[in-house]
């Protein structure tokens, strides 16, 4: 099989198994969610500076907590959301408190870390619980609108790609590729008025404007985060696409946005 069929067969399969968890409830996306999160947190682990390979699953435990926290609340209530969450940041404090009583180099660092480990993974992902909650469009409008900032970004830099965007982070993305995903992307948003019924025109527009950069900056940074280590691809688990990090990486900026917006935006 070549390069592209793999990484379009790979690609299809990501796109039906969101379609089917958006239609199937919060229940099922947390379901989904959670082993995509903690590979994610695993490959970024592996990126910086969050501690050992032997401390690794204590980490993991730490994100799949997390996850399991902010997406309880789209299902649960009064105590049960609050442990949870009180759990997890039990989980932190004493995490916390063992890397600066073992007085590990730059144990400051390895805080900051782990932190930035949970929230840059498990919080947005926890986060399509609630989306999902409030309905199937609702969740996929994200993710479809990300997908288009991807497609017209690749399209636009390979017919009309000249002038570099941040060649000192990502080599192959260039200004015209920003524009051009930055433009597809606010079509799309213009047009996708079932998605957002209460939304007017420059609402969609807006919003569609502020996921394209969101996303944009999500892949900046993991490019960032690999140049700084020294890699190509945060892994190797998806065909075509190298790790779940590069599938998902403008994802993880544009959901926060997103539900900021839907949570204190228009309509």
């Amino acid at each position: 099989m070549s390069e592209l069929a793999r990484r379009a067969l790979t690609g299809a399969v990501y796109v039906l198994l969101t379609i089917g968890a958006a239609y199937s409830g919060p229940f099922t996306t947390t379901l989904l969610f959670l082993p995509i999160g903690l590979v994610a947190a695993a490959e970024l682990h592996r990126l910086g500076p969050h501690g050992t390979a032997s401390e690794r699953p204590v980490h993991l435990v730490l994100a799949g907590i997390i996850y399991l926290a902010v997406a309880s609340g789209a299902m649960l209530a009064g105590w049960s959301f609050r442990a949870a969450l009180a759990l997890a940041l039990l989980i932190i404090l004493v995490r916390v408190t063992d890397l600066i009583v073992r007085g590990l180099d730059e144990p400051f660092v390895r805080i900051a870390g782990i932190l930035f480990m949970v929230a840059y993974t498990a919080v947005p992902l926890g986060l399509l619980a609630h989306l999902a909650a409030k309905g199937p469009m609702i969740m996929l409008g994200v993710f479809v609108l990300v997908w288009t900032n991807d497609t017209g970004a690749y399209l636009a830099g390979r017919t009309l790609g000249r002038r570099k965007l941040l060649p000192s982070v990502s080599p192959n993305k260039t200004v015209e590729g920003l524009l051009g995903g930055l433009l597809l992307t606010v079509l799309v948003g213009w047009g996708l008025s079932g998605a957002w019924p209460s939304f007017s025109t420059s609402d969609r527009c807006a919003l569609a404007l502020l996921i394209s950069l969101s996303s944009t900056l999500g892949d900046l940074l993991e490019s960032a985060l690999k140049r700084a280590r020294g890699v190509k691809d945060s892994g190797t688990l998806l065909p075509g696409h190298g790790g779940v990090l590069d599938r998902m990486d403008g994802l993880l900026i544009a959901i926060p946005v997103y539900v900021l917006f839907l949570a204190f935006g228009p309509g």
